[in-house]
């Protein structure tokens, strides 16, 4: 499965949606996803529909609207869930997930989407330092998310860098986010599980310089500027449909962090 959005719903909910949608089809017009919505749940609760609000109904109802009005959700079983990756707490029902723009199999809510999407990236970006035998990280904001976001953020620390000093350092004039000192190692490596790391060609560069050629200082940027279709015009479009989108949306902002420092000497 490859899908950007998806739903989670119980299995007999996901089974009776699939054979519905079967029933539904029409030569030349198309699928028309209330109907397959209306003859799921006749399926699952009988004529009646006196147990709409039985587990999965009301998410079967929101999942058959919001693909109706054009979005492209794909409902999946909790089964099917088991083998994919969630913030803690979920999955739930009837909330929409986005999937990770790099990471397969790795979906955020869509409220927080593009925070998490961000930190990251971000968090990648100073594992590979640290792997590559940084003694000094320095990141500054040039644009988009500051200081109060910066705040909320988990710096990834080894257990090989005991010893880090890591500070909320402020600058009016340098816009200074983090300034981390650590030991630094002499053998540089790249750490394992990397999935930005193979779309931005400059820390590629860097990564090489430090690796085949003992490069001593390391300027990189760490850029988010697509919002992968999560935007306000979405937001409003799944919430129509009655979808959780599983909290307080958190809006895209492009935004550019600059990291620069020293690795140690090989």
């Amino acid at each position: 499965m490859n899908s950007q959005l998806i739903v989670v719903a119980p299995d007999e909910v996901v089974k009776a949606a699939e054979e519905a949608e079967v029933a539904a089809r029409q030569p030349k017009k198309g699928v028309d996803f209330t109907k397959i919505g209306e003859n799921a749940l006749g399926m699952l609760y009988g004529a009646s529909f006196a147990n709409v609000f039985a587990a999965g109904a009301e998410a079967l109802i929101a999942w058959s609207k919001a693909r109706q009005s054009g979005l492209n959700v794909t409902q999946i079983s909790q089964t099917h869930a088991n083998s994919l990756t969630f913030p803690p707490g979920h999955p739930r029902e009837g909330v929409l997930y986005v999937a990770h723009p790099a990471a397969k199999g790795v979906y955020f809510t869509v409220a927080s989407f593009h925070r998490l999407a961000f930190e990251h990236k971000f968090s990648e970006a100073i594992d590979l330092l640290m792997s590559l035998g940084a003694t000094e990280i320095k990141v500054e904001h040039v644009r988009g998310w500051s200081r109060d976001f910066a705040g909320n953020l988990s710096v990834p620390v080894q257990q090989t860098t005991a010893g880090v000093e890591l500070s909320g350092k402020q600058s009016n004039a340098s816009e200074l986010l983090y300034e981390a000192h650590l030991p630094g190692n002499t053998e540089p490596k790249l750490p394992e599980s990397l999935v930005w790391y193979p779309h931005e060609p400059t820390w590629q560069s860097m990564a090489r310089g430090r690796i085949k050629f003992g490069l001593a200082e390391f300027s990189l940027t760490v850029n988010y500027e697509d919002d992968f279709g999560i935007n306000a015009g979405f937001k409003i479009n799944a919430g129509e449909s009655g979808l959780d989108l599983g909290g307080s949306f958190e809006d895209h902002r492009t935004t550019t962090w600059k990291i620069h420092g020293k690795f140690l000497g090989k």
